[in-house]
């Protein structure tokens, strides 16, 4: 039944956040969740419309502070700020750079199905997916995808040495290494941040196909499976991001927004992203140097049914690395989430951020697993917080 959906968000040349694409996106997103009965809503926030305004603005201050040393010894403060901005950022928390201009209108997508029982025992699971795509990205060629979390971290780490060679420079101490040093980190960031936004010039936006329309898709189905089995006590909320390119920035909008009103004991997640190619896979771990670790029911309950044989060869549990999900947010917050992914064999998403992630390309077999797995979770979720509601009477 996602078939519709998938040939309608991908016959948009890409869906961008804050673009008119992607608002047209959005608009069949709302058409489609009226349709199958849910109650339907957006929730505005601000973004800038991709990684590329944050990328100028991180390695930009970083570099005019580098080059104001000589001049006045404040720039060091200056320096050490767009360390920790971009530190924050590349480790995938709240960083204070996404505020930056230039900013722009996004909306997040939302549909409600209320339980038909209200009362203590009433749980909620959200299914989540990001419907906007990625500029392309030279780093995620198929040769430097692989790479992606080692080069992130030299480059994090190189800004750390920014930051101990602005403090000697401002001292007066190790000229004129210091200086040349600092000299060789200005020329380095400056062609990282080139090199890291030069597919969006060339090339603009991705189709998204796999990243993440295929995502979208099996957050659908599965609403659509759910609603089927009439459990009387379950809300379901499909919530639909934008901007999650730009940082996961309409999933912390979300989360921000909604996170006090629920009761972890009560409500999980399930987050579906790029499902169109490889195998399906529960995601255990990601993070940069700031390692994220999905502990929690959802998740165990995923990787007890990977090993069961109805999911025995058409899943896995697995990493990722090269960059984050929206599900991160829920995770710092500690609300139980489960994540699922498509991985190929040496453990890359195959045609993320490239111009062939392209509806041709997409192999429906990791969505379908995708949708059982998760129908599957939610259902042995719901019946052991039945039996634990029971058993605490």
């Amino acid at each position: 039944m996602y078939q519709s959906i998938l040939r309608a968000l991908t016959a948009l040349p890409h869906r961008g956040a804050a673009t008119p694409e992607g608002s047209e996106a959005a608009r069949l997103l709302q058409d489609y969740l009226a349709n199958l009965g849910a109650d339907v809503r957006t929730e505005p926030f601000q973004t800038p419309k991709t990684y590329v305004t944050i990328i100028y603005w991180l390695m930009g201050g970083l570099l005019t502070g580098l080059a104001l040393l000589p001049v006045t010894g404040v720039a060091i403060g200056l320096v050490l700020y767009f360390i920790v901005l971009a530190w924050r950022y590349f480790n995938w928390q709240y960083s204070f750079i996404i505020k930056f201009p230039v900013q722009h209108t996004a909306h997040n997508v939302i549909g409600r199905w209320p339980a038909r029982r209200t009362g203590e025992g009433t749980r909620k699971v959200i299914l989540m997916a990001h419907y906007d795509t990625a500029p392309v990205s030279l780093l995620y060629s198929p040769g430097q995808q692989t790479n992606f979390r080692t080069s992130l971290i030299i480059s994090l780490l190189l800004m750390a040495l920014a930051g101990v060679v602005a403090m000697l420079e401002v001292a007066g101490a190790g000229r004129p290494y210091v200086t040349y040093i600092r000299y060789g980190l200005m020329v380095y960031f400056a062609f990282q941040a080139m090199i890291g936004t030069l597919g969006y010039w060339l090339k603009g936006y991705t189709n998204g196909a796999s990243d993440n329309a295929t995502g979208v898709a099996a957050a659908l189905a599965t609403a659509d499976r759910l609603q089927q089995l009439q459990l009387p006590d379950l809300t379901i909320e499909v919530v639909l991001t934008s901007a999650e390119e730009a940082g996961m920035i309409g999933a912390y909008y979300y989360v921000e927004a909604h996170k006090k009103e629920w009761k972890r004991n009560q409500t999980m997640v399930v987050n579906f992203d790029t499902l169109g190619a490889g195998t399906l896979t529960v995601v255990e771990q990601t993070g940069t140097l700031d390692v994220i670790r999905y502990k929690n029911e959802p998740t165990q309950l995923a990787k007890e049914l990977v090993a069961t044989d109805a999911f025995r060869g058409r899943a896995q549990v697995g990493r990722w690395h090269t960059a984050d999900f929206d599900s991160v947010w829920f995770v710092r917050n500690r609300i139980p989430v489960l994540t699922l992914c498509a991985l190929a064999a040496d453990g890359r998403m195959p045609r993320i951020h490239q111009p062939d992630d392209t509806l041709d390309q997409v192999e429906t077999g990791p969505v379908d697993t995708a949708v059982d797995l998760a129908e599957a979770v939610v259902e042995r979720w719901v019946a052991g917080r039945q039996q634990i509601s029971v058993l605490g009477k």
